[in-house]
């Protein structure tokens, strides 16, 4: 490969980007690369991960999955839950043969799905949104409007301060310019994670992390089956 040649053409990536997106403005550029590298670190899976995933309870794999599912309407990304499963599986196993209660498996789930949850909303924990998310919300807002702002108010009951609902909303704004989702009238996973995020963000910004971190999860908690 000619190096010189594979370096013109980055630059020449890296200008017209800056350019054709940014409108010239180079530091907004590099905030929003360094913001999609951070991004792209925390959804990598470690191996350690993957392989404990692989070879602990895998039997337990997909009710684990539904248990996480249930209890926060929604499953995170792997690189979130992943590191989680193993306990739960454990937990389950340990209600299955009986020398678990359902009180306590109950008890002891919710606490670590909380970890779970609470470990998603990381992204979204800033006191004040990054300059680019605010400049994204405002390109986005100007072309759908309220739409997401009044899907979320509907299942709230409520309309969200804008502080709280900023990075929910662009979460929708991003499924809506996709052409292959479209959202039903009911509530969806897509719904939970955004309403997570909003009353995370509720508590955090109103009581502190601790509380935000301690808050009751979203999903109903369904009896198993033995």
């Amino acid at each position: 490969m000619n190096l010189l040649l594979y370096r013109g053409n980055v630059m020449d990536w890296r200008q017209q980007t800056i350019e054709n997106v940014f409108g010239g403005d180079e530091k907004r550029f590099e905030n929003a690369y360094q913001t999609a590298v951070t991004e792209a670190i925390s959804e990598a899976v470690a191996w350690k991960d993957l392989a404990l995933n692989a070879t602990l309870l895998p039997h337990l794999e997909d009710a684990t999955h539904q248990l996480i599912e249930q209890r926060l309407g929604y499953v995170p990304h792997p690189s979130v839950s992943l590191p989680y499963a193993p306990y739960l599986r454990a937990l389950l196993q340990s209600y299955h043969q009986g020398t678990l209660s359902q009180n306590a498996f109950k008890h002891e789930a919710e606490e670590h799905i909380k970890l779970i949850r609470n470990a998603d909303m990381v992204h979204y924990s800033s006191a004040e949104p990054a300059p680019h998310f605010q400049q994204s919300y405002q390109k986005m807002f100007g072309i759908y409007g309220s739409q997401a702002k009044d899907r979320l108010t509907r299942f709230l009951g409520y309309e969200p301060l804008l502080e709280h609902s900023l990075m929910a909303e662009l979460w929708l704004f991003d499924l809506m310019t996709r052409d292959t989702i479209r959202l039903p009238e009911a509530r969806t996973a897509v719904d939970f994670k955004a309403l997570t995020i909003i009353r995370y963000r509720e508590i955090l910004l109103g009581q502190g992390k601790a509380a935000a971190d301690a808050s009751p999860l979203l999903g109903p908690f369904r009896p198993l089956d033995n």
